[in-house]
């Protein structure tokens, strides 16, 4: 009969298992010791194995953040030059974006304390950059009719659709709307400034709008120093901006308990090119002033027509004086404005201002003279005033379209 231990008989190349509390052989010691040097060579190759790993790890992270700035460092290369190359290059564009208000390619803060007036002033802003028109009836935008990109954090959108309909913007077209009232937006993550720059450019948006500052910060608060993170913000929207190829951004910004300077941050008066500031006193007057890089306006006395709503200033407004209301050539321009499709003759401009013939007369000839109007014939032999961005729409509407091949 075969005893079991005959059965599994151990392999020939292993010892044979030794009985508990038998002395070690010299051929046992040699096995256990060639058993340890066994295992610290695989922990040793496992180790090599590991530092490869990483290395290759590293290497091919560092080339995706090459491949990630590439554009970044390609801009820098084209920035740079001496100033002898700076002082001879040629400035082919205007000054200003917006006559006296924002410096070319500018960004601008509109502070303000809450219930003043800074959402009516922010939509003025979209139809002057929309339709071409002058901003508040004075502050000429210097490159024409622009698309616009409104981010509004605040509004519904029945609210907002109200609001926007009754400021009769002509190019509606023109008007790119993200109503952000209940979403979460952050401009924090890379795969949202990647969308945003995306959704920018593809609308060429030229004023890129985010009513209010503070909520467009969404992600960027820290408990830390509020200037870290709104240096790390507006560093994101010049970012956005440069790969957008947007040319202003207007950040409208709440002011803190003193209502003259923005709340939060320090940070909100170094960014901007131009402070706009938007008061109203206790008798609800409005006023706005600027100031900035080659930005200096006095208090200006902003005035609401109440029959179109709009705003407007006085090209002689003088805000430390007793306020007059808008000039004769104010209120017609106002009045032009909020009627594209109707161009008066001088008996007309009489009734509509309440004057006489002879002053219509003379408001027509001191807004030609100004540049405010453009005086066309008309039925009958009459002289018609027409707003020029007005001419250059039935200009541009009278071309014939071209056959799409």
């Amino acid at each position: 009969m075969v005893t079991p231990e005959t059965d599994n008989p151990p392999p020939f190349d292993q010892p044979s298992p030794s009985p508990p509390g038998a002395e070690l052989t010299p051929d046992d010691e040699m096995e256990a010791l060639m058993e340890e040097y066994r295992l610290e060579g695989d922990v040793r190759k496992a180790t090599r194995d590991h530092v490869v790993y990483e290395m290759a790890r590293e290497r091919a992270k560092a080339e995706v953040e090459a491949k990630r700035y590439a554009a970044d460092i390609a801009a820098l290369a084209a920035c740079s030059r001496n100033l002898t190359s700076f002082l001879n290059e040629e400035t082919a564009e205007a000054s200003y974006d917006v006559a006296d208000l924002l410096p070319a390619e500018g960004n601008f803060t509109l502070v303000a304390a809450k219930k003043t007036g800074k959402t009516s002033t922010t939509i003025e802003l979209v139809r002057a950059y929309a339709d071409g028109s002058p901003f508040l009836g004075r502050f000429e935008i210097t490159g024409g009719p622009q698309h616009v990109g409104m981010w509004d954090y605040e509004m519904g959108d029945p609210q907002l659709r109200e609001w926007l309909r009754r400021a009769g913007i002509r190019n509606t077209d023109r008007v790119h709307l993200l109503p952000l009232r209940g979403q979460h937006l952050s401009l924090r993550t890379p795969a949202t400034r990647e969308w945003a720059a995306g959704w920018l450019r593809d609308r060429r948006v030229g004023l890129w709008l985010l009513d209010p500052a503070h909520r467009a910060m969404t992600g960027f608060t820290t408990q830390g120093d509020p200037n870290t993170a709104a240096q790390e913000f507006t560093e994101t929207l010049e970012q956005i901006k440069r790969e957008a190829g947007v040319r202003n951004i207007g950040l409208p910004v709440h002011t803190g308990l003193s209502g003259e300077h923005a709340r939060g941050a320090s940070r909100w008066g170094e960014w901007p090119d131009a402070i706009w500031k938007l008061k109203k006193d206790e008798n609800g007057r409005r006023t706005l002033s600027a100031e900035g890089r080659d930005v200096d306006l006095a208090e200006t006395t902003v005035q609401r027509d109440a029959e179109t709503r709009r705003l407007s200033v006085s090209a002689f407004d003088n805000a430390g004086s007793a306020y007059q209301g808008p000039s004769d050539v104010d209120r017609l321009c106002m009045w032009l404005d909020a009627h594209p499709d109707d161009h008066p003759s001088k008996r007309r401009v009489a009734e509509i201002l309440n004057v006489s013939q002879e002053k219509a007369a003379t408001i027509l000839e001191t807004a030609e003279d100004a540049g405010r109007i453009v005086v066309r014939p008309g039925p009958r032999r009459s002289q018609r005033a027409w707003l020029p961005e007005h001419v250059e729409a039935e200009a541009e509407a009278a071309q014939p379209r071209q056959m799409e091949l």
